[in-house]
């Protein structure tokens, strides 16, 4: 029985790695053929990314409530009811693993199911903060970003010996007037004001280093839609200390 609870773990292992290998998903089109259903069900699994067995852990989901996000508290499973229409994020911290938040649309069927696969820290480690938004070309935090921001503060405080490498990335594409200097710049600024953020929040700066990607690693090279432009501006946090 052992051996095979072993392989079924190990296939759900690999599937779930796969799918959330990219941080960001493509933006879901209209699609009139789609099952008419609004309410649906979505079932979250915790896994151990090493042992690839159920863990516990805090989750936090928003888009469940319009308002606020809403805390579960240290589940291995659960099955909750969800709107197919509206954009989710699930997101976890727990001490001694890595950050995790996965956003996305729920699939189109009348059970979503949501794998979160949780990494033991390990210097080199990398993952996007999703929720943190700039607006247009600015540099500025977009307020809305504060619940993503709280849980990197709430990652960095249960794991006090790590230190991250915050990577701002730009969206656009080089022109005569914006070209590899203008881009960079913008990101490096994106990511300064994480850092500082996190600083005026009391994390120790000796703890953060910066870097500005650019528009060098946009996963939408030529975006269409405003997700993608978003997915480009991303923020990703490096383990460089433990």
């Amino acid at each position: 029985m052992k051996s095979a609870l072993s392989t079924v773990f190990s296939l759900v292992f690999f599937v779930a790695s796969s799918v959330l290998s990219a941080q960001f998903v493509t933006e879901k089109a209209i699609d009139s053929t789609r099952l008419e259903f609004e309410d649906q069900r979505m079932i979250i699994k915790i896994i151990d990314g090493i042992s690839k067995s159920p863990t516990s852990a805090d989750v936090v989901i928003k888009g469940l409530n319009p308002r606020k996000p809403v805390v579960l508290k240290s589940v291995s499973d659960t099955t909750l009811i969800l709107k197919s229409y509206r954009l989710y994020t699930v997101s976890v911290v727990k001490k001694g693993y890595m950050y995790f938040a996965h956003k996305f649309w729920p699939d189109e069927k009348e059970m979503h199911e949501e794998w979160v696969i949780l990494k033991p820290l390990s210097v080199g480690l990398k993952t996007s903060i999703e929720d943190i938004t700039f607006l247009g070309d600015q540099t500025e935090i977009y307020f809305k970003s504060a619940p993503a921001l709280e849980e990197l503060i709430e990652f960095l405080t249960v794991n006090p010996n790590v230190k991250i490498r915050v990577i701002g990335h730009a969206n656009g594409p080089d022109s005569e007037k914006r070209g590899d200097a203008f881009y960079r710049k913008a990101s490096e600024k994106r990511a300064e004001s994480v850092r500082d953020y996190l600083i005026s929040h009391g994390i120790d700066p000796t703890r953060l280093v910066t870097k500005g990607a650019g528009n060098k690693e946009m996963l939408f090279p030529n975006p269409t839609t405003d997700w993608e432009t978003q997915a480009n501006r991303r923020v990703e946090i490096e383990v460089i200390g433990l």
